[in-house]
């Protein structure tokens, strides 16, 4: 495998719009290297069952996991949801979501499509250890991930399975992953925010296209408090502003860091998080009668 250095790509010419809001491209016809020679999906796999049965892993009883929905507009219509789920294993932090929608061509035929994601993060910085992600859509699969290493990371993608693996150099700090179609990445970013004080902060991101990965420095800014109506309820929320050469994402967020409504109002694409059940409450007992 080369190790090419991947030249540093902005937004302007890889928006990130255009990462959350892709449908499906094939990926380019290029020499691929077939993954029987290359095991990188198996290993992932492995890697990842390595991590959860570690000793730190082992050592701390798993907490119980964290789960939610997040439901997709276009234009204010919803067009798909988006189901997640948040694991703590001892010193590691596993986030799984799925997401499904339909997509109608031009004879209006409907065709479903699938995408899920496995996410390893530091349980204490939400900094990436591991991801993978699968896609199904009409009756092709695409596989990609990314594993860091110290200084190397290896990014691979498999389309129908055969694939190719690429080793690059590895930005420093913590790196946080963008894939089409997955908005509980963004979730990911906003909680790795709570509790922190800054106006204004920049972020090293991994942004996976269809048959590319590029590596572009976005900002956050914090803006001024808000308040977002859920349900019947009120809830006070941080705004913060993920933006890189004139590519804006609106992103809201409750004390915890969850992500509680994300838009980017030229593209019309908004994302909001499922209000929790309330709690159920015990039915009071009438006093009962003197005789």
């Amino acid at each position: 495998m080369h190790m090419p250095r991947l030249p540093l790509v902005r937004l302007a010419r890889t928006p990130l719009v255009r990462l959350a809001r892709t449908s499906v491209v094939r990926l380019a016809r290029t020499p691929l290297v077939r993954l029987a020679r290359t095991p990188l999906v198996k290993l992932a796999g492995l890697l990842l069952v390595s991590l959860l049965l570690s000793p730190g892993a082992r050592a701390q009883a798993p907490t119980a996991p964290e789960s939610g929905q997040f439901v997709i507009f276009d234009q204010s219509v919803p067009v798909a949801h988006e189901r997640y789920r948040y694991q703590f294993m001892g010193d590691s932090l596993v986030v799984s979501a799925m997401t499904q929608r339909q997509f109608q061509d031009d004879k209006g035929q409907r065709h479903p499509f699938v995408k899920s994601m496995v996410l390893v993060v530091d349980a204490r910085d939400l900094g990436l250890m591991r991801y993978l992600s699968n896609q199904d859509f009409h009756g092709h699969k695409a596989v990609r991930g990314l594993l860091p290493g110290d200084t190397v990371m290896t990014y691979y993608a498999e389309y129908d399975g055969v694939g190719s693996a690429d080793r690059v150099v590895q930005p420093p700090g913590r790196l946080f992953v963008l894939d089409p179609q997955l908005f509980t990445l963004f979730d990911v970013l906003c909680r790795s925010l709570a509790g922190k004080q800054f106006e204004m902060r920049r972020v090293q991101l991994l942004a996976l296209a269809p048959d590319t990965l590029t590596l572009p420095i976005a900002t956050v800014t914090v803006g001024t408090p808000d308040t977002l109506t859920l349900g019947s309820r009120r809830v006070p929320t941080r705004r913060y502003a993920l933006e890189d050469q004139g590519v804006r994402f609106e992103l809201w967020a409750d004390e915890r860091g969850r992500m509680l409504r994300m838009a980017n109002e030229p593209s019309g694409l908004s994302v909001e998080r499922v209000p929790d059940p309330r709690p159920a409450t015990a039915p009071r007992r009438r006093p009962a009668r003197r005789h």
